[in-house]
């Protein structure tokens, strides 16, 4: 018998293991609810891709199914973010850490807006598509934002988008070129952030995590950035 869930159904359901490892990372003190809260994140990861592959396969892919697969994402990362601020509170006290939790999710924000953005660039233009096409604002002031902050942090597409489109074997040398750079942005996946957070607890507060998230991967963006800036300006020049 064949179940016909809906894909956004799906997408809301992972937000049930984010209120889980929530709840598990509040007591991260206790190594075995750590690792709780590690093992409901990676269940989170399942339905956060399974959601898509169900629309994809279904044919049921829509705008609104995007706005939400990323809102129910972000939703999950909120949740353990205050979790992780409050349970941490009487280390560096309430305020401090919810304030690094902010910066935290700030820095976060910004991150996965360009490292989503570099992954459908280079799908699209791999295929001889423009790069970069703002996403229908069906989420409102939320969607609307999500596509001023991405056109910020890609500036110049255009100009590469109309030279790629044209030229075949320019595409396929874009592609082989660029791979490296989408390999290296991994690190400010969704993936690397759960297990960074598990670590930072494993390792005693998750202030240790703020710190990755403020410093480590934003200055790994800023690096990663201009290596991708260098790289498609030589193909400018060409």
């Amino acid at each position: 018998m064949k179940l016909h869930i809906p894909p956004n159904a799906i997408s809301v359901a992972g937000i049930g293991f984010g209120i889980v490892a929530a709840w598990a990372y509040f007591h991260y003190e206790t190594p075995a609810m750590a690792l709780a809260g590690f093992a409901a994140m990676l269940a989170w990861h399942v339905f956060d891709g399974l959601d898509g592959m169900t629309a994809r396969a279904t044919g049921r892919t829509s705008a609104f199914g995007r706005f939400l697969d990323g809102f129910c994402d972000y939703s999950v990362f909120i949740l353990v973010y205050l979790s992780l601020a409050f349970a941490a509170k009487n280390e560096a006290g309430l305020a401090i850490s919810l304030g690094a939790a902010v910066l935290a999710g700030a820095a976060h924000v910004v991150q996965a807006a360009w490292y989503e953005l570099q992954r459908e660039v280079f799908i699209r233009r791999s295929a001889g598509q423009p790069g970069f096409v703002p996403r229908a604002a069906v989420g409102g002031f939320l969607e609307i934002g999500y596509n001023a902050l991405q056109a910020k942090l890609m500036p110049g597409a255009h100009a590469l988008d109309a030279a790629l489109g044209a030229d075949p074997a320019l595409r396929a040398g874009y592609v082989e070129r660029m791979r490296p750079i989408l390999s290296a942005a991994t690190i400010l996946g969704a993936s690397g952030r759960t297990f960074a957070i598990f670590i930072a607890c494993l390792a005693g507060s998750p202030l240790w995590y703020w710190l990755w998230e403020i410093l480590g991967l934003s200055l790994a963006a800023v690096l990663i950035e201009r290596a991708r800036r260098r790289r498609e300006g030589a193909f400018l020049e060409a």
